[in-house]
């Protein structure tokens, strides 16, 4: 394999740039090699470069020279600690000292640096000046790269805990809870997942920014009870043109802003960006009129997911070691503890100081003490059951070609899955790496000890899609590769030993995956429809519901446009043979569900569904060369539909006077209420409507 120096003598030599005779490649190469691999010295004031037009030559120098200090730097870096050995051959190094970990970063941030200036010879050499020069030698991204400062000991940012303001025309503590209410659409049964709206069938929790607004349950007498506040200051609304001359600044930075919450026996579990890292509170909400803070707790990083089992609440954050802040910590946020450094892992050879941290919190027993652990490595998305959660992140790479083959580029994604057994603690079992990008959490499943994935990948610049079947190693032990050419993954559904997956480009095609032998999974049919699904819906064993966007293609372009939002209905008790048994449009329509499997509300008494359904309508003219709006029309609603018979029934669609977008639903008992307003900045509003 080529080291750095190789690697610039042949782009060198290749390169056909004649130099200055005392900058000649060869002279300057033969200099270098007589002196490699001593150390140069570093200058101790910090350089500062500006963009300047250089000849290659020189600017090959210079990077050969950082490269030199940089290999240098590394050699003297021996990272220590203890290598773990998982199932499937996998090892991790397990930090024995912080002062190891702290080697590992410095070491990883030289090694940015040296890329930072190999990247700007390959692209100077391939003629993508932009990149090489106005780039690499600007002053910013100058310092940007060469960021080295001395790591001391780590802190983590804390916050005071925040009480709660209530209204005193509250409703009344003593009100009934009704058993009949919505739950939030859960992937797996068993296992919570948190939401920014929540109901115990008597309130209504709703996440507005720094807020958790509760409402009472009162049908058409609905009314805002309590305002929680998460932060220490309330920010402007956004209609305001300018702030007060006392607004403090600095506090409208630092506020934390609430991303998601939990509702469980008379507690709110309340999680939010805590600048920068993320911040769980629990309150006591059993009595509206005096809510209280039990606990809260720091975890170092921005939230990233969360899952709750039982009583114990899973939180996955992501956190860059900043300058001398390279620690993660957890607990208790008055002073969150440093992580543990056997608890702190590396895969082999980390590219980034970017930790995945993952934390069990007891959300009862707040003196029993919090896990956690983390390890290199980036965090997208999770899938979790009551056994095992995997985390999982895609990392893009781009090669390009000469600039004067015309800048062409190519990508390629990779998805690097982390599984972590919840079962006893928290442990990690086992990582891998497969080809492509995971589009949401319905992409994995765990069946019978193995985890199914299905991606989106790039192939001779053209986009396919694969299924993989790992073991409980994560080995792969079965694929199908290559199918749906320049399409990509819309929604996935696991159904037992088969598969549902959406691709799109012009039209909707659902292909039926055999998955009961895990060695060689197969397609046993596909059928396609216009439009495509973004959420898939299990109805009963041979029917399918898909959710997601309505159609059209338009002449002047002669391709197809998203207009509006489309239920679809998927016979698939012939597997080789799927059949569309009903489908239902509504142009100019949009709805949050076609982005989120949490907008979703069943309704297991009456055995129907409720979504948010916006209307959206614009026309447009032509005059004198330009296009201009001479119509724009929206209203929130909602609707509510049933499948029955092989059939979509469309039982009532509410179409409200307002114009702002309905959010989300909820229902509790023969009434279902509808959040709007949050999206614009104005406080959240609630509406409600009987059922039919």
């Amino acid at each position: 394999m080529k080291n750095e120096l190789d690697f610039l003598k042949e782009k060198i030599e290749n390169s056909g740039v004649k130099a200055p005779e005392d900058m000649d490649e060869n002279y300057v190469l033969k200099t270098v090699e007589n002196v490699y691999p001593k150390p140069v010295p570093v200058p101790k004031k910090k350089r500062v470069w500006k963009t300047v037009a250089v000849s290659a030559a020189a600017f090959v120098f210079v990077a050969i020279i950082g490269v030199v200090v940089g290999m240098y730097i590394f050699q003297q870096n021996a990272i220590g600690g203890k290598t773990v050995s998982l199932p499937g051959g996998l090892s991790l190094k397990q930090f024995q000292s912080h002062a190891q970990l702290k080697v590992q970063i410095d070491k990883m941030r030289s090694e940015r640096e040296k890329s930072n200036l190999i990247n700007g010879v390959t692209d100077y050499l391939y003629g993508n000046y932009s990149a090489g020069l106005d780039y690499y030698m600007t002053e910013d991204n100058y310092e940007a790269a060469s960021g080295s400062s001395d790591v001391g000991s780590s802190g983590s940012s804390t916050g005071s805990s925040s009480g709660s303001k209530t209204g005193s025309a509250g409703g009344s503590a003593d009100g009934a809870f009704s058993s009949s209410h919505s739950e939030t659409y859960k992937q797996v049964d068993g296992v919570d997942e948190a939401d920014i709206i929540k109901t115990d069938g008597r309130y209504i929790y709703c996440v507005s920014g720094s807020d958790v607004v509760i409402f009472s349950a009162d049908g058409e007498n609905a009314r805002k009870v309590a305002v929680l506040s998460s932060s220490t200051q309330t920010a402007a609304t956004a209609d305001e043109a300018e702030y007060p001359d006392d607004f403090d600044y600095e506090g409208y930075y630092g506020m934390r802003y609430i991303s998601d919450i939990y509702l469980k026996d008379g507690r709110l579990v309340v999680l939010c960006d805590d600048q920068g890292d993320t911040m769980v509170q629990v309150y006591d909400v059993s009595d509206i009129n005096n809510i209280t803070l039990l606990d809260s707790m720091i975890q170092s990083g921005y939230y990233n997911s969360s899952r709750m089992i039982g009583d114990t609440l899973y939180t996955v954050t992501s956190y860059y070691a900043y300058d001398d802040e390279y620690i993660p910590c957890c607990g208790e946020s008055a002073s969150p503890d440093q992580i543990p450094a056997d608890c702190i892992y590396a895969v082999k050879d980390p590219v980034s100081e970017n930790f995945l941290v993952v934390s069990a919190y007891d959300t009862v027993n707040y003196d029993a003490q919090t896990e956690s652990k983390a390890v290199f490595g980036g965090a997208q998305d999770i899938y979790c059951n009551l056994e095992n959660m995997y985390i999982y992140s895609t990392d893009y790479s781009y090669s390009y070609a000469n600039y004067w083959d015309g800048g062409y580029y190519s990508d390629s994604a990779k998805s690097r899955i982390l599984k972590v057994n919840l079962t006893d603690g928290i442990s990690f079992t086992a990582y891998t790496e497969i080809d492509g990008y995971i589009r949401d959490q319905y992409a994995l499943d765990e069946y019978n000890s193995n985890l199914r994935v299905a991606t989106t990948s790039y192939e001779d610049d053209r986009d396919v899609n694969n299924l993989f079947v790992l073991d409980e190693n994560l080995n792969t032990i079965g694929s199908v590769t290559g199918f749906a050419e320049n399409e990509s993954i819309q929604a996935v559904r696991y159904m037992g030993d088969t598969a549902y997956v959406i691709t799109y480009e012009q039209t909707d095609p659902l292909f039926v995956i055999d998955l009961s032998a895990p060695a060689s999974p197969a397609i046993l049919g596909e059928v396609k429809i216009s439009g495509f699904s973004t959420m898939l819906v299990p109805i009963d064993e041979n029917t399918i519901l898909g959710l997601g966007y309505h159609t059209e293609e338009e002449d002047y372009i002669d391709i197809e446009v998203q207009e509006g939002f489309k239920l679809a209905l998927f016979d698939v008790s012939d597997k080789a043979n799927p059949q569309v048994l009903d489908s239902v449009s509504f142009v100019d329509y949009d709805s949050s569900v076609q982005n989120d499997p949490k907008a979703l509300v069943y309704n297991p008494d009456r055995n129907d569904y409720v979504i948010p359904l916006n209307y959206h309508h614009y026309e447009y003219t032509y005059d004198d060369d330009y296009y201009y709006d001479s119509r724009y029309e929206y209203r929130g609603g909602m609707l509510n539909f049933k499948v029955e018979n092989g059939k979509l029934n469309i039982i009532s669609q509410y179409k409200a006077d307002y114009e702002d977008d309905v959010e989300r639903c909820v229902y509790i008992d023969d009434t279902v209420y509808m959040t709007h307003g949050s999206y614009y900045g104005d406080e959240i509003k609630i509406d409600s409507v009987k059922y039919q």
